[in-house]
């Protein structure tokens, strides 16, 4: 074998190594959780985990002063209302 096909194998091999760990990768990696929250007029926005596959979307209504969790319904592409909760009872009570 002449140099030219030693450098071309070598090449293979690297890229082959580097795909199978980029696929290894691909299904040892943890999930990736992130929250960031906005306001806007009357509204604050959050986003947040319920679990491994389901992210929600928290949106504090300050005016009707109501919290209500939203999440995607992947089997009907839409955004679906998961609970709404009355602040102003939930701090009356505390």
């Amino acid at each position: 074998m002449n140099t030219r096909q030693n450098i071309t194998i070598g090449l293979l091999v690297l890229t082959a190594i580097i795909l199978g760990a980029m696929v290894v990768s691909t299904y040892t990696a943890s999930p990736a959780y992130a929250a960031s929250s906005v306001k806007q007029g009357d509204y604050i926005m959050v986003t947040g985990a319920a679990s491994d596959k389901i992210d929600l979307l928290y949106v504090v209504d300050i005016a009707a002063r109501r919290l209500n969790s939203y999440y995607v319904d992947f089997n009907t592409s839409s955004i679906e209302l998961m609970d709404s909760v009355d602040l102003k009872q939930v701090f009356a009570s505390n």
